[in-house]
């Protein structure tokens, strides 16, 4: 947990203001209790609790003294930096004008919301607190906002119409639901119990149950019914009692940034290339690519002990082919007789998804990513149940270029990032990630067809202006923001001689993934 100084960098001119602001924010999250109590009211033994989330500005606090006082659970806490604004002015006008800003995520039950509360009024009186409470004082000081953390925060979806239209009615969706990771084996074994009794209320099941100590992760894989999971697409929210669960950190309804097939390349399936030799050292977690393409005939190794192969057709085998080409060739219009001098192995991680109309490359149903990645590191790098050498010994860079497009970098350092970040150091292996795909852009107040019908200079600064307008919807997708990989992004530029269609010439940066 961060510690060491109190701000520094800061005023605070309108205390005032800012007070009452507050207070009224504290106000509407004791309200906000009573959604916790009517919740627990419909559960057998269920305890109302509230994850409360308070955001500071310029400070760096270690609460759990306090915590500990107050009977609050701290659940996480994150530091990220914002601009000053008239309640915070800088100290120093010369300084870049950032701030830090942390963000604490606490559980309290009723009791110790009225605590909470209590301390704040004492504050706001004289801006004073009793012995032992010094950190809250200096965070009531510090307090930007303060929140119950509710639906619109736990929901995760991708675009409705792109990924699920379609399904048959009395059909069910998978969903990944993560809890808050609770400090003790028995609250977190009653959190579980209240979240599963939520999903059957709603017509589901929980199909997979995952607890990672080392990473802080507790998950569960479910299906729900597709009209369920329509209501809350829609922002229906007040209706489905599970995504109102304090327990419920995210609720996500995800598909892979997989692109569609292309017919844009044109190339020549052969080449002059030596042969590799020896053994891989890069692996590609991605899906099943087509070894037998006489460009990857001989030099691709697929290490499959899930048996997904099993689940593919042949001409559903894009994106590993994909992927896959690009790390045996580059960029084969500028050198095409120059191949990777090793085999390259791939670790199938992705299936054709049943649950989409064109069999799109997903995560398989019951699998969780951070469970997945962990099973996969395992696979590779520790010895088999009969002491055999592990399958992946020399592998020393792991490729991964697929991602969650429900999950867009916030303040909170996603699962499976945080998985991916053990697990590098874990095996010292360096994992290259993709920054992710967005496949769409918000054109408002400008509709398609004004926008195609521009040309030249006023298009590109259409596209440009729209990019700006909508930039915190297209931050790096989850797990691109693991800190101990190497996360990479694509430029709108190649060696290809294929002309491109007219409006991605347009776009500064865009994917273009060569296959063979």
């Amino acid at each position: 947990m961060p510690q060491g100084r109190i701000g520094g960098k800061v005023r605070f001119p309108s205390l005032d203001a800012r007070r009452q602001r507050l207070e009224d924010r504290f106000v509407a999250a004791s309200d906000a209790f009573q959604t916790q109590i009517q919740l627990a009211e419909s559960l057998p033994a269920a305890d109302p609790q509230l994850v409360l989330v308070l955001e500071a500005r310029d400070e760096r606090l270690d609460l759990t003294s306090v915590a500990k006082k107050l009977n609050i659970e701290l659940l996480t806490e994150t530091e990220s930096s914002a601009a000053a604004d008239d309640e915070f002015e800088m100290i120093n006008t010369k300084a870049a004008p950032v701030i830090s800003s942390t963000l604490h995520a606490v559980c309290l039950n009723q009791k110790a919301m009225h605590e909470l509360l209590g301390l704040w009024r004492a504050w706001k009186a004289d801006q004073k607190l009793g012995h032992g409470y010094a950190k809250m004082r200096d965070l009531f000081l510090h307090l930007k906002d303060v929140r119950p953390w509710g639906p619109q925060d736990r929901l995760k979806l991708t675009n409705w119409d792109d990924h699920f239209a379609g399904q048959l009615p009395g059909s069910k969706r998978s969903v990944d639901i993560e809890l808050w990771f609770r400090g003790s084996t028995a609250t977190r074994t009653a959190a579980e119990a209240q979240v599963t009794a939520l999903v059957s209320q709603a017509g589901g099941a929980v199909l997979n149950r995952v607890i990672n100590e080392d990473i802080g992760y507790h998950g569960l894989k479910c299906d729900l019914p597709i009209e369920v999971v329509e209501v809350l697409a829609r922002g229906n929210l007040d209706t489905i009692q599970l995504v109102k669960s304090a327990n419920v950190m995210y609720l996500r309804v995800t598909g892979q940034v997989i692109a569609q097939p292309s017919s844009d390349t044109a190339e020549e399936a052969s080449s002059t290339a030596a042969m590799p030799t020896g053994s891989p050292v890069v692996c590609l977690f991605d899906g099943l690519p087509a070894t037998n393409h006489p460009l990857l005939e001989d030099r691709v190794n697929v290490y499959d002990p899930d048996d997904l192969t099993a689940g593919y057709n042949v001409d559903e085998r894009r994106h590993g082919t994909w992927m896959t080409s690009a790390v045996v060739w580059g960029d084969r219009s500028e050198s095409p007789d120059l191949a990777a001098a090793r085999p390259v192995m791939v670790r199938p991680i992705l299936v054709p998804s049943p649950e989409t109309l064109q069999r799109i490359e997903e995560l398989p149903l019951l699998d969780l990513a951070p469970d997945l990645m962990r099973g996969a590191f395992r696979d590779l790098f520790e010895p088999g149940p009969t002491g055999t050498a592990p399958a992946g010994a020399d592998i020393a860079i792991i490729n991964l270029s697929v991602g969650d497009p429900a999950t867009p970098f916030d303040s909170i350092v996603s699962s499976w990032a945080r998985m991916i970040d053990w697990l590098s150091y874990e095996y010292g292996v360096l994992v290259v990630v993709s920054a992710g795909n967005h496949l769409s852009l918000n054109l408002s107040p400008m509709n398609s067809t004004d926008f195609v019908a521009l040309l030249g200079e006023d298009r590109r600064r259409a596209m440009l202006d729209a990019l700006d307008r909508h930039q915190i919807d297209r931050r790096l997708i989850a797990p691109a923001e693991s800190i101990n990989a190497i996360t990479v992004g694509a430029l709108h530029a190649d060696s290809s001689g294929i002309e491109p269609r007219p409006i991605r010439k347009t776009l500064p940066m865009a994917l273009r993934a060569s296959a063979p």
